[in-house]
């Protein structure tokens, strides 16, 4: 791992503690902020008015260039020793759809990548999406707004690539999370026709990508398979019911190389209403793309096999 100053590692501490247990935090902070505040605390009273302006304010879901080049992610991405290998080449005109492995605890991975697209490709924005639970709280969900994240749904798909831009997607999502064990690399790809037929009716090419590390950097005290009752109920409600802790048992992460690796590309023909039989063949390609991008490409440090649901 990259070495780090002090000051870098105790930022990076507290930062992506924050950012990983925000959820945690709000949820743990709010009553005592109400109590105080019920008993003549105006600093109590005044956070508590901000944090909720904050979660009623419109957000733009547009990347914003000063922010993801700002110091702050050079931190983090040294904190995770962050790599990257990509020979993406974006044609004029063309739509691209990235498919992303795995989702982990948080997309850490998937989230540390807005801060390079510039140095892919100069010029061109990816939006990622998101689970509407992830804009229910303040702060995070203008930092999520800020590298142009938009809630997880077919009409936001078309709305992205309406502005000219790539998008990002993890099949996997909630389901994906609930795979999470240290024997194996599980991802849940096999049913997500929805996402490869959103895919096909754009007319994108997809863009298989893993994200090497990012199932190692909590640990998961609940990880009970994705058809569990907890995974289905979390399904419903779009947000995850889950323990998980990483260093010192808190919310932040453990200090774990991440990589980034990008596949072939996978052409689609556009198509209003695919059939059934392209669906399957096109996600069938995404399956052995995930494939070979884990076999050739895994870090000598991930020894786990591979397990696509």
């Amino acid at each position: 791992m990259k070495s780090l100053s002090l000051f870098d590692h105790l930022f990076a501490i507290l930062s992506l503690g924050l950012l990983c247990g925000w959820y945690q935090f709000v949820i743990l902070i709010t009553p005592l902020l109400l109590l105080l505040a019920y008993n003549g605390s105006i600093i109590s009273g005044t956070i508590l008015a901000i944090g909720l302006v904050l979660s009623f304010t419109s957000l733009k879901h547009e990347p914003w260039d000063y922010f993801t080049q700002c110091w702050i992610w050079r931190v983090w991405r040294d904190y995770f020793d962050f790599q990257y290998e990509t020979n993406i080449n974006f044609e004029e005109g063309k739509r691209y759809m990235f498919f992303e492995f795995s989702h982990g605890i948080f997309p850490m991975g998937q989230f540390l990548s807005a801060s390079i697209v510039e140095n892919i490709s100069p010029g061109k924005k990816v939006c990622g999406t998101a689970a509407n639970v992830v804009f229910m709280f303040p702060i995070m969900r203008q930092i999520m707004s800020w590298i142009g994240t938009h809630h997880a749904n077919r009409k936001n798909i078309g709305k992205i690539f309406k502005k000219g831009y790539s998008v990002a997607i993890i099949p996997g999502g909630i389901a994906e999370m609930y795979l999470i064990n240290d024997k194996t690399e599980s991802i849940y790809l096999r049913k997500r026709h929805n996402t490869v037929k959103a895919a096909i009716e754009e007319g994108a090419t997809i863009i298989p990508t893993f994200f090497f590390g990012n199932s190692r950097i909590f640990t998961v005290l609940n990880g009970q398979g994705s058809d569990s009752w907890i995974s289905k109920v979390s399904r419903k409600l779009r947000a995850s019911i889950f323990f998980f802790y990483g260093r010192f048992g808190l919310p932040i992460p453990y200090r774990h190389p991440l990589k980034m690796i990008t596949g072939e590309p996978i052409p689609t023909i556009q198509s209003d209403k695919p059939s059934e039989e392209y669906v399957n063949e096109i996600l069938n390609k995404v399956i052995v793309a995930a494939e070979k991008l884990y076999s050739e490409k895994k870090p000598e440090w991930e020894t786990r096999p591979l397990v696509i649901i």
